[in-house]
Parts: C-alpha cells; structure tokens; sequence
C-alpha cells in the first residue's frame, strides 16, 4: 500500500515523517503545515554534491573495517574502544528513502531517519551514533555557536531516541566526524591530479532526548489544525514570500 505523502487527519494509516521534517516543524510550523498538511513543497536546495561525496568516502573507509574488529587510526588517535557496527539492516538504516523506522503509538506517526554511521563501544557494547560533516574554513570545526548547531545538535538527539525506540542499547554520546578541507597545501600532484587535503576532528556530543517525543505530539497538533500556523521571524522562506507579496501587490495595484 503507498503511503501518502500529506497528512490527512481522516486517515487510519501511519503517517510519515522523517527526521527533516520534524526539524522543519521547529524552525517553522508555518512551512511545516503548507508542505505536510497541504503539499506546498519548498524552493529546492541546492545539492551539496561535495558533502555527499566525502560522506561517501567515509562510508567505505568504515564499511572496509565493519565487522572485523579491527580497529581505525581515528579511534586511536581519540583513544576510543570502538568497532564499526555491523547488522544486517545497516545498509537500510543509511539509505534516504528507507532509514531506520519507528511507529509512535499515541500519534500514529512513523518517525525515520537515515544516519551516517553507528559504532559500537568494545568494552560497554553501546551503540554511539556518528554523524559525518565536511566543511572548508580556518580553524577547528564546531557545533557551537552558527546557524546550523542547535539543527545539527537535535539531528543527533533524534536519531538516538528512535534506535532507543527500536530497542537498541544506544549511549545518549554521540559523534560528529567532521573533515576539513584545507586551502593551503598544493592542489596538483602527480600525473596533473588535483588532490583537496582535509582535516579530521570528532567532537564528542552528549544528546538529550527528553524533548523529542512532546515535539511529536505538538507537530501532530499542527497537523490537524484547519488555520495555517504563524510563521517563525527568522525563517527565511516566510521572510522571502511575504515581501514577495507585498512587492507584486505594489505593482499590480
């Protein structure tokens, strides 16, 4: 049976939402609403095909040492008793258009999301939920402070509730592996081949999930309310259309 893609509150069915769209309901229930409720779909992004290729890479460099036990000079250099996790659903966790799925009974939503990676700690035998970032500026990468902290921060605390959810023993410590890719160093080497340097850091997060499940009753409340929710004053989108609106009544008046 498909499942639908907009919430219909007469529906007995189960009804989707990922990871993003509960992070879109906190930046803005307005955008949440229009897209979820009534199929408004936002301005499109544009792809960062850059990250999805580093990502990539990150996930063959762990996939290579999944399951064996061998250990990762990232590890080492941390000093953490890790091995990369291995389940038989793991290629399924990390795919976009499946993840990992949990039903929430009280609001009949399905929460899923995909993650990057999961290791597993030697010793207490806790899953620790990874997180890959990449980026290109001067000094250390932080989740402190900028824009997308409070976005990446949540992103970690929702993936370790619904693997809690789903009966895994997940550690509430999490970890961004960020790589850095340096403007310094040479871009050609050998045979003409441009080469990027990056620099690793992981940052150590300790989530708190404790807001996560009344977030999905107050998004399951905006979903069933028959006026469109007030929007946020920092969302941009909001921002753009209103005076998008204001100028093109100008003009046509």
């Amino acid at each position: 049976m498909a499942r639908a893609r907009y919430y219909d509150p007469m529906s007995s069915e189960p009804f989707q939402l990922s990871r993003t769209g509960l992070e879109q309901f906190l930046r803005c229930p307005r955008c949440f609403y229009q897209q979820r409720r009534l199929g408004l779909a936002q301005p499109r992004m544009v792809p960062l095909t850059l990250a999805v290729a580093t990502d990539a890479l990150l996930k063959n460099e762990f996939d290579e040492i999944r399951g064996t036990g061998a250990t990762h000079p990232v590890w080492e250099k941390y000093d953490l008793k890790m091995s990369a996790y291995a389940h038989e659903d793991m290629d399924n966790w990390r795919n976009n258009f499946r993840g990992i799925r949990i039903r929430h009974e009280k609001t009949n939503i399905e929460i899923f999301g995909a993650v990057d990676d999961v290791w597993q700690n030697t010793e207490t035998k806790k899953l620790h939920i990874v997180d890959y970032k990449s980026t290109s500026k001067k000094g250390e990468p932080s989740i402190e402070g900028g824009g997308f902290s409070d976005g990446y921060k949540r992103q970690m605390e929702i993936y370790q509730w619904i693997f809690g959810k789903a009966g895994h023993d997940v550690s509430n410590t999490g970890y961004f592996l960020y790589v850095n890719g340096q403007k310094t160093n040479d871009f050609y080497f050998d045979d003409f081949e441009g080469r990027m340097i990056f620099e690793t850091t992981l940052i150590q997060y300790d989530g708190k999930i404790d807001w996560v499940e009344q977030t999905i009753f107050d998004a399951k409340d905006c979903l069933h309310a028959e006026n469109l929710p007030d929007s946020k004053d920092d969302c941009d989108n909001c921002r753009y259309f209103t005076q998008r609106n204001i100028i093109e009544k100008q003009y046509d008046d």
